[in-house]
């Protein structure tokens, strides 16, 4: 009897013990995990129509010119199948300079050789890619899905994902919603920015989502003319970038063109001069060249 008191005794000095313990700070408990009640949220922040629009607004025009350095990562089943595919470790350096122009260059891992080299003026594109010796060329606006996705890209797909259009409210109409996510626990304000016609229809343009719990923009949706979403942008990880307030992790989705993607910012330079040759991009000799505007009139596509 005395034997199993003593037992007891000790079993609870040691229970006592680690109690003791797990309360200190520091030594013995590395990692404090703070377990929120079923249906606890973050505060909602408020913004009128108007406060969104501007804001909208003043995101887009802080932005005149960029140089970045990018991490892209490849999406299974996109455009980067049988092309990026391969590759774990893709760096791209993107030049932008408003209105309309924009090259991006996408870089293989080690040896860096070019992936693929794009480039826009606005009204046209060019679009080289080393691994197929193709040479494209065409209008931003012509759409024409290619087997190979890798021909789908447009630089002008990645630039209004990089500065979202302004809203003109000389030619656009706005209307604000609320939407809560509430399996989520996530509450979004919605500008839905559509073009009125003299038939007192309107046409959908895009929808700019604004998370509430901090007012940052989080996703655009852009729309063609039958109401199909043809872009699908999400934003994350907003830094200040010598007084830009611009996110570091951008995913476009592209579902029409079979491509989805992924930029994550390393490095950023805002509102610099960019030298205008920087964005020639020649044809390279010996290299086949697809026009596609020729291709929409129903010629022959220029040839090697």
């Amino acid at each position: 009897m005395r034997i199993a008191l003593i037992d007891t005794a000790k079993a609870l000095f040691g229970f006592g013990l680690i109690a003791l313990l797990l309360a200190m700070p520091g030594c013995a408990v590395r990692k404090v995990t703070h377990v929120h009640t079923p249906g606890q949220t973050i505060p909602a922040l408020d913004a009128n129509l108007g406060e969104l629009v501007t804001k909208i607004n003043a995101w887009s025009g802080a932005i005149h010119t960029m140089t970045a350095t990018v991490d892209l990562e490849p999406t299974a089943g996109s455009v980067y199948t049988g092309v990026i595919k391969e590759y774990h470790d893709v760096k791209g350096f993107i030049l932008l300079q408003r209105p309309s122009t924009l090259r991006m260059v996408g870089q293989a891992p080690v040896v860096r050789t070019n992936i693929f080299d794009m480039v826009s003026s606005g009204e046209e594109f060019r679009l080289y890619i080393p691994t197929k010796e193709k040479f494209i060329i065409g209008k931003t606006s012509f759409q024409h899905p290619a087997k190979n996705a890798l021909e789908n890209l447009r630089p002008q797909h990645i630039l209004q994902a990089l500065v979202v259009p302004p809203i003109n409210e000389d030619q656009e109409t706005t209307y604000r919603e609320k939407l809560d996510n509430r399996t989520e626990a996530k509450r979004f304000y919605v500008v839905t920015v559509v073009e009125p016609h003299t038939d007192r229809h309107v046409s959908l343009l895009r929808k700019v989502w604004f998370d509430r719990t901090d007012l940052e923009l989080a996703r655009v949706q852009f729309y063609d003319a039958d109401g199909t979403c043809t872009e699908d942008v999400e934003y994350g990880g907003y830094q200040d970038f010598s007084g830009i307030h611009y996110p570091t992790r951008i995913n476009l989705n592209r579902p029409e063109d079979d491509y989805e993607v992924t930029l994550t910012i390393k490095k950023a330079t805002f509102n610099q001069p960019i030298a205008p040759e920087k964005f020639d991009l020649k044809k390279p000799d010996g290299v086949e060249l697809i026009d596609l505007s020729a291709e929409k009139q129903g010629e022959t596509p220029v040839g090697k």
